[in-house]
């Protein structure tokens, strides 16, 4: 695997699907055609086995194959991020050192959860997986596990491998203060895929999100007229982006992803439950039917997943 350091780490980066077959077991085809699809459309890196691969649908042992499945068909072409993270500090520690042998660049960690951990706690779970491992760590900051603020995100920045954060919030304007207040180099992901043109804007280094692997012309798109200086462009594709994203949450979010990509001719697979993959074709042949409206309505050109309907 190609070895990229942390100032590589910048750009488009979907947070990637993990295929399952119809029994709920690791489609390991359908994970080659995803990542081969992915890379194809120039993303700028892949952020795997996160909250988007199904990640607490799946054991241990299953997330470091997926880990090993993904980073061999990468084959170095782009960098790799590990989500590793779990509520107990020694199944991450295992996770993440099994990701490291296999060729990841980067490792992330969501903040343990559910038992209201303090912020000590937090700390020594972080500093932990840093002193394990010899890889950059991207915190994860999500609402989900409750946001942290600047002075416990600061904290965490002093550990010695902690050199970004996933900041999946629509609180933009912290980014300027966490650049301040830590570094110029701390880099920033922002999380939400909606405001993807709003995080760029506000200082962010990359863009890690679900979407991604439905739209990735579109968010690779938004990225490069951002880079060139053209926001009004960047502005109408990610209002594009917005009308696809509102009526699929409607819908089921990530079974909507998954069946978007299979019209794609990428074996995405099923999602495992309690999530309910879309199998019913009376429902799929409705989703189309309003998709051909609002692409009509709203001049849904450009986007990939949407031609073939």
């Amino acid at each position: 695997m190609k070895k990229f350091l942390a100032e590589d780490l910048n750009g488009v980066m979907p947070a990637m699907i993990t295929s399952f077959n119809k029994d709920e077991n690791i489609n390991k085809e359908g994970i080659r055609k995803t990542v081969n699809y992915l890379v194809s459309q120039n993303v700028h890196g892949l952020y795997i086995t996160g909250s988007t691969g199904e990640t607490f649908l799946m054991s241990p042992g299953e997330k470091k194959e997926v880990i090993d499945i993904i980073v061999e068909e990468v084959n170095g072409r782009v960098p790799v991020i590990a989500h590793i993270g779990s509520i107990g500090t020694k199944i991450t520690i295992e996770l993440g050192q099994h990701a490291e042998k296999s060729g990841v660049n980067a490792l992330s960690a969501l903040p343990p959860f559910y038992y209201g951990f303090s912020n000590n706690e937090i700390y020594n779970y972080y500093n932990d997986i840093s002193n394990s491992s010899n890889l950059p760590i991207i915190v994860y900051n999500i609402s989900q596990a409750n946001l942290m603020d600047l002075d416990t995100l600061k904290k965490l920045a002093s550990i010695k491998n902690i050199k970004g954060v996933k900041y999946t919030a629509p609180t933009h304007f912290n980014f300027s203060k966490i650049k301040k207040e830590i570094s110029n180099d701390f880099k920033i992901y922002s999380g939400m895929d909606e405001m993807a043109l709003s995080g760029i804007i506000s200082g962010a280094d990359g863009m890690i999100g679900s979407f991604y692997n439905l739209m990735p012309e579109m968010f690779v798109s938004l990225f490069n007229q951002l880079q060139k200086g053209d926001i009004n462009e960047a502005k109408k594709i990610q209002e594009k982006i917005n009308i696809i994203i509102v009526y699929a949450l409607e819908k089921s979010g990530y079974p909507f992803i998954k069946m978007g990509m299979n019209w794609l001719g990428i074996d995405s697979g099923y999602v495992r439950r309690p999530f309910v993959s879309i199998t019913d074709t009376d429902v799929e042949n409705e989703i189309k039917k309003d998709l051909k409206i609002l692409s009509k309505e709203n001049d849904l050109s450009g986007i990939k997943f949407l031609e073939g309907l």
